[in-house]
């Protein structure tokens, strides 16, 4: 009678399966991000939400000049991303499972990432049986190895510039100070992300605390914003022109004309560095 235990040589029957039949089978078991549509979280009776709100922009406070930028109605972005609990013993296998479920698991997903004056976290957030989402923050630098930190592909990256009065509640230092400890954290985010071979999807958006509510003569509440805050808390981003060959870049929260180069230059395939190397290569010359 032949002997039906197979060779220490042959692979196992599921290994033996074409990648795409496996990474099919994997999706119905791994932990996986989607997106919803956030009406369908609002209890009864609230009202829906406008896509964007539009902030007065104070240009001078003498001359009461007044312009109009377009911001996003809610604190944050991402709140629309929720993950699905799944099981990863599966990674525990094999080397060639546990390889290809964390490119699937970090690579494919979307990643939510609050900065703030402190911290640099990991949000989760997840859907429940009865339509609701609660959400978990970790320690993102902490939380994860280094190794599968360098698989993340997707980003939605919060920063959060609060106003000095929370700054000195909150984290006990205000003006320059604050703004320099919170650019000290993206720059820590952007040695990470720099370090990412060709990142896909990355989107940043600026969390600016100091925009009061104003009455205006017609009765109307606003929202308003002093331009020259608006110029300074911004510059808390200037450390993700590091960045540089991203396929898709989305900046939000600041001016138009910052969003724009901010970018070009992440978007761009040499990036700033390569742009200031370009300049010393010919002031040497």
């Amino acid at each position: 009678m032949p002997n039906l235990a197979s060779s220490s040589n042959t692979p196992p029957i599921f290994l033996q399966l074409p990648v795409e039949l496996r990474l099919r089978i994997y999706s119905h078991v791994l932990p996986y991000a989607s997106t919803i549509d956030l009406n369908l979280t609002r209890g009864d009776g609230e009202p829906e939400r406008s896509e964007y709100n539009l902030t007065f922009v104070r240009e001078t406070i003498e001359q009461g000049v007044w312009k109009m930028q377009k911001t996003h109605p809610r604190a944050s972005v991402g709140n629309d991303i929720v993950w699905r609990r799944g099981c990863t013993a599966v990674l525990a296998t094999c080397h060639q499972v546990h390889d290809e479920c964390v490119n699937m698991i970090y690579g494919d997903n979307t990643f939510v990432i609050d900065v703030t004056f402190d911290a640099i976290k990991f949000r989760q957030r997840w859907r429940t049986t009865n339509n609701l989402t609660p959400s978990r923050s970790y320690a993102f630098l902490d939380h994860f190895s280094q190794r599968n930190l360098l698989h993340i592909k997707n980003y939605v990256v919060n920063v959060e510039h609060v106003d000095d009065y929370t700054g000195m509640i909150k984290y006990n230092c205000g003006g320059r100070g604050l703004t320099a400890g919170i650019r000290s954290k993206v720059q820590e985010l952007v040695d990470l992300l720099s370090a990412v071979p060709y990142l896909h999807r990355l989107h940043i958006h600026l969390i600016d605390g100091a925009i009061s509510r104003i009455k205006f003569p017609s009765g109307r509440v606003h929202r308003v914003q002093d331009e020259q805050n608006y110029v300074n808390s911004q510059v808390v981003l200037d450390p993700c022109r590091r960045l540089y060959g991203v396929r898709k870049a989305t900046v939000t929260g600041v001016s138009q004309a910052y969003a724009e180069n901010l970018e070009k230059s992440i978007t761009d395939s040499r990036g700033i560095d390569g742009y200031y190397g370009g300049l010393v290569g010919k002031s040497s010359r």
